[in-house]
């Protein structure tokens, strides 16, 4: 070998040595994302990297780790696993500020802690892959976003189905040493180049400072359906539909868009139009529903209540009457206050001894009157045709015959 191929061997390997691998990238990318965005300690203690085939992938999947999905550039997906104790940590992080010197409980894992996860996977592809200097490098570990949990490790290893993975194992110190957990990316060898990675403008938002509980909810995607209106179609019409077939709408279908959740909600209406050549639909408030609560003094308007006025004895006044307190014991103070009663009338004078008239005297021992004769009864006229009713020994004789 000759000096100039030594030299330039050796400058070769100087430069390789100092040249930003993936390893490296992923080394130095978590801490500072640690730092900068979740201002937490994170320190990568130790790192693997290998090959694997996709139908071995399922050997390396823990189901106690938090599975995620990765939705690549050109529709390549990938995979992250993180521990149970990392998530522990990010989930005090940013709920708490302040992460516990002791391993956190074991728990099952939700779709919660996965959105609330999701930013350190975006920043840590984002910033990593900035950093590499080679195309080959580039290629091994392309911008991947998070894109779903996955409930079990089957589903999980259904879900990677490419031919290879590349899987990066990290082994991360949480809290200046308080306890360790582990990190593993699966990413599918795809021999295409992939999209250059997103600008410093596109993912501003990882740099405006430390994520909190309040970002990360108020930029999770909420999926809305904007309806135009409703076509009444027989089944025998519906089933003859074929690409390129038109519909009719209402000429004011635009006017009246009403915006519905996935469980068929209707949140808002408005109109549809365009904003910058893009569609857009300017939102207008949806009235207060009988369900809703009245709480706020605008609502007054939808209760169509009387307006009611308050009288202070007789006279109307715009606030409540301050009524007397009735409970109050009248003292000396009190009564002083009290009007004084006028003077009652003098009633008539009576005689001690009223003249009562005389009653008549009853002589008691005195016979009675006698009484007055009764007249004589009339004869009652006899009945024509009636028969001499029986004697009593006649009614015995009929009853013994």
């Amino acid at each position: 070998m000759s000096v100039l191929q030594r030299k330039a061997q050796a400058g070769k390997q100087e430069h390789q040595a100092r040249a930003m691998t993936v390893p490296k990238a992923l080394r130095v990318s978590v801490a500072k994302i640690a730092d900068e965005v979740f201002g937490m300690a994170l320190v990568v203690i130790g790192i693997t990297q290998e090959r694997c085939d996709g139908d071995t992938i399922s050997e390396k999947l823990d189901d106690d780790s938090l599975l995620m999905l990765l939705d690549g550039p050109s529709g390549a997906s990938g995979g992250a696993m993180l521990g149970p104790e990392l998530v522990g940590a990010m989930i005090q992080q940013q709920t708490t500020g302040k992460i516990a010197t002791t391993s956190p409980a074991q728990r099952p894992l939700t779709a919660t802690d996965a959105s609330l996860s999701a930013p350190l996977l975006d920043s840590l592809f984002e910033r990593a892959h900035r950093l590499l200097e080679t195309d080959v490098d580039r290629d091994m570990f392309p911008p991947y976003k998070f894109g779903a949990r996955v409930e079990n490790a089957r589903l999980f290893g259904l879900a990677l189905d490419a031919t290879e993975y590349t899987l990066f194992k990290l082994t991360v110190d949480i809290a200046g040493g308080a306890f360790q957990s582990g990190l593993t990316l699966l990413l599918p060898v795809v021999e295409k180049r992939f999209e250059p990675v997103a600008s410093d403008e596109e993912n501003a938002e990882t740099k405006t400072g430390p994520v909190t509980l309040e970002k990360t909810v108020m930029t999770m995607k909420a999926d809305l359906t904007a309806i135009l209106g409703r076509v009444r179609l027989p089944l025998a019409q519906l089933e003859k539909l074929a690409a390129g077939d038109e519909l009719a709408l209402r000429p004011d279908a635009f006017e009246s868009v009403e915006i519905r959740t996935l469980d068929g909600r209707v949140i808002s209406r408005g109109a549809m139009g365009q904003v910058d050549g893009q569609r857009a639909i300017q939102l207008e408030n949806v009235a207060a529903t009988g369900d809703s609560p009245k709480r706020r003094v605008s609502d007054r308007d939808d209760l169509d209540l009387p307006q009611v006025k308050m009288t202070d004895y007789g006279a109307e006044a715009d606030t409540p009457a301050a009524l007397p307190d009735l409970t109050q014991e009248i003292t000396p103070a009190l009564a002083d206050d009290l009007p004084d009663l006028p003077d009652l009338p003098d009633l008539p004078a009576f005689e001690e001894e009223a003249a009562l008239p005389d009653l008549p005297e009853v002589d008691t021992g005195a016979a009675l009157p006698d009484l007055p004769d009764l007249p004589d009864l009339p004869d009652l006229p006899d009945l024509d045709g009636a028969e001499e009713l029986p004697s009593i020994e006649g009614l015995s004789d009929l009853k013994s015959a």
